[in-house]
C-alpha cells in the first residue's frame, strides 16, 4: 500500500504539536546535553520496566556512577544494590561488560556508529538508535514497541503490521531527537495498548480509527488456562544465564516445585531465602499447566547471592524432563 507523503507530514506536524504541549520534559534523560553514557543507562532501565519505576533508580545510580569509567570499575556486588528491584538481571551484567568495554577498547568514549554500538554487551539495534538519536542527534529512529504501535495504526491499521522502516526513515524530515521522543510519549499516553482515540489528534486520518481497530481484533489472543490467583503449586527453574540447571535432588535434574503458598513472586524468593538462604531474581510465569492434577505455574529463576550445593546440568536435562514429566500432565 502506497502512502501519500502529504499523510505523512499530517502525521509529523500533529505529533510536533502534541510534544510542545504535553511532552515529558520533566524526566531527567530528557535534559539537554545529556551524555551517550546517560542515554544508554535510561534506555537500559526502561527496558520492560515502567518511566515511572526507573526515575528514582536512574538518579541514584547515576549519582554512584556518574560515568563510564566509575562503572567499569565496579564488582557484581557494588552495582547490584543500584540495580536490585529492576529485574530481568541479565542486562544488569550486560552492563557492567558494556562498561568494561567502552572503557577498555572506546576510551571511555560510546562509539558514534551503529555497527559499533551494537558490537556491545547488552546494546541492540534499539538502544543503538536511541544513543545516536538522543545523544549525537544522528539521523535515526529508535524503533520500540511505542513507535511500532504508532505507525503501524495509524498507517496500516494495526500495532502488528509490516513496516518499511528503511522507507520512514528516508521519509521522516523532522529531527529525529524530537520524533523519536514524541512518539514514545504518544505511544504510552494516548495510543497505548488501549487507545484514547476520541482525543488523539491522528484519529482524522488514522486507519485504525478508521476501522475501529478491527484488524487487532481479529488477530489471534493466546489465552491464559487460568488466572494466576488460581494457581495451586508453581514450577521454579532455577538456572544461571540458561546455562547451568539447578536440581532441587540428587542424582538427576528436576526443577523445584512449591505448593501452594508461595505461588507469587515475592513468596517464591522468601521460600528460597528460608530455605537455602539465597536471594533469587524470579522471572513472571511463562507457562500454565495443569501437573500432578493441579493447576501449575512455571516460573524461570536465578541466584543473586549466597552459596549453595545444588546439582549442575546442562540445558538438555531441562529439555528431556520438558519432554518428559511436563508434556505427559
Amino acid at each position: 500500500m502506497a502512502i501519500q507523503k502529504q499523510k505523512v507530514r499530517f502525521f509529523e506536524e500533529k505529533l510536533s504539536d502534541y510534544f510542545a504541549k504535553a511532552g515529558r520534559d520533566f524526566l531527567p534523560w530528557r535534559k539537554a546535553g545529556i551524555t551517550p553514557y546517560e542515554v544508554w543507562v535510561s534506555e537500559i532501565m526502561l527496558q520492560q520496566t515502567q518511566v515511572s519505576r526507573v526515575v528514582a533508580y536512574y538518579t541514584r545510580f547515576l549519582k554512584r556512577f556518574p560515568t563510564v569509567q566509575e562503572l567499569a570499575k565496579a564488582t557484581w556486588e557494588e552495582f547490584l544494590p543500584y540495580y536490585e528491584g529492576l529485574g530481568y538481571y541479565a542486562r544488569g551484567r550486560n552492563m557492567l561488560l558494556a562498561s568494561q568495554k567502552i572503557a577498555e577498547e572506546h576510551e571511555g568514549v560510546f562509539p558514534r556508529d551503529v555497527r559499533e554500538l551494537r558490537s556491545i554487551p547488552g546494546i541492540g539495534p534499539y538502544t543503538a538508535s536511541a544513543i545516536m538519536s538522543f545523544a549525537y542527534n544522528d539521523k535515526h529512529m529508535a524503533w520500540d514497541t511505542n513507535l511500532k504501535r504508532v505507525v503501524g495504526r495509524f498507517f496500516y491499521g494495526s500495532k502488528k503490521a509490516f513496516i518499511d522502516e528503511e522507507w520512514f526513515e528516508k521519509t521522516f524530515i523532522t529531527k529525529r531527537r524530537e520524533l523519536n521522543a514524541s512518539l514514545m510519549d504518544f505511544g504510552s499516553s494516548l495510543c497505548a495498548s488501549r487507545p484514547k482515540c476520541n482525543t488523539c489528534p491522528l484519529s482524522s486520518r488514522c486507519v485504525y480509527f478508521r476501522e475501529k481497530g478491527l484488524q487487532e481484533r481479529e488477530e489471534k489472543k493466546v489465552k491464559k488456562l487460568f488466572p494466576d490467583s488460581q494457581a495451586e503449586q508453581v514450577i521454579v527453574i532455577l538456572h544461571e544465564k540458561h546455562q547451568k540447571y539447578f536440581s532441587s535432588v540428587k542424582k538427576k535434574y528436576q526443577p523445584f516445585i512449591l505448593s501452594e503458598g508461595y505461588v507469587t513472586r515475592a513468596a517464591i524468593k522468601e521460600w528460597f531465602l528460608k530455605k537455602y538462604t539465597l536471594r533469587l531474581a524470579v522471572r513472571p510465569p511463562h507457562e500454565r499447566l495443569h501437573f500432578g492434577g493441579r493447576k501449575t505455574l512455571v516460573v524461570n529463576a536465578q541466584i543473586l547471592g549466597g552459596e549453595h550445593d545444588f546439582l549442575i546440568f546442562p540445558k538438555q536435562a531441562l529439555k528431556e524432563y520438558t519432554k518428559g514429566s511436563l508434556s505427559s500432565c
